[in-house]
């Protein structure tokens, strides 16, 4: 079974963005990855971004790479605190780590911080 990967919004904004320095990466992650995921504020968080007009909208991204949107339920509330309590990190990557942890899965990012927070908590990146 293929590890479950929760992404951090950079390697979705690198991978619809040639431009980018990351943009092999992240299209190398998330043409060779089965299982992804993202939170719904790591989704709303790159939906800010336009993408060309050619490739639709990012639901239709979402959706074309299969990648599936975690929502947040009241009762994750507690565990988001205490890991944004204990991590340090800001919101949108204490909800990847968390996600993370929760669900027994890896994180891609490109953020060296949360890369290494990641791995303090045990964690794998990609």
């Amino acid at each position: 079974m293929a590890q479950l990967i929760v992404l951090d919004a950079c390697v979705l904004i690198a991978f619809a963005d040639k431009a980018n320095r990351f943009h092999d990466d992240a299209f190398k992650i998330l043409s060779t990855s089965d299982s992804l995921l993202v939170s719904a504020l790591t989704a709303a968080e790159v939906m800010v971004y336009p993408l060309p007009a050619a490739s639709g909208d990012w639901g239709d991204l979402f959706r074309d790479l299969g990648v599936a949107i975690a929502p947040i339920e009241e009762e994750d509330v507690a565990s988001i605190a205490e890991t944004r309590r204990n991590s340090g990190l800001k919101m949108p990557d204490v909800l990847v780590l968390w996600l993370a942890q929760s669900r027994g899965a890896g994180i891609a990012t490109f953020d060296e911080q949360l890369m290494a927070k990641a791995q303090q908590y045990g964690v794998p990146t990609v």
